[in-house]
């Protein structure tokens, strides 16, 4: 957490004001002036302090629905893991038509065309359309 102080350099007599932690000494600053670089004083002035809070992705505390959806994320990590751990790695489907592997779901698709008709277009559809989203393209 930050606090906005006001500093008075003590060449050029001009106010500035610096972003400093809360637990500094802000007497004990002396932040060098933006206008000559000569070093500031600490200089009192009376208004309402402004604090800054840097927690959060927006520069505020982060809100409670953030906070529970990093812990629903964490949760559903931890439960994948544990998945892993129990059943091993998830099982892939191999283009195949009665049981046969084939090189892709095309041609397990133009098999199942022409032995059973288009009534299995759907089906092979789906598959084809999974792979190409899994498919990496250079």
């Amino acid at each position: 957490m930050a606090c906005t102080y006001t500093f008075k350099c003590s060449v050029c007599e001009k106010i500035t004001e610096a972003e400093l932690p809360i637990s500094i000494d802000q007497k004990a600053v002396h932040p060098p002036c933006m206008f000559c670089g000569e070093p500031c004083n600490y200089f009192w002035v009376p208004s309402v302090p402004q604090i800054v809070f840097r927690d959060g992705a927006t520069g505020s505390w982060p809100s409670k629905g953030n906070r529970f959806k990093q812990y629903r994320q964490k949760e559903s990590e931890r439960a994948a893991t544990r998945q892993k751990a129990r059943y091993g790695e998830a099982k892939v489907a191999i283009p195949n038509y009665k049981g046969e592997e084939t090189g892709t779901w095309e041609e397990a698709k133009s098999q199942a065309i022409k032995d059973k008709g288009l009534e299995v277009v759907p089906a092979y559809d789906a598959k084809i359309a999974e792979a190409n989203k899994n498919k990496i393209v250079v």
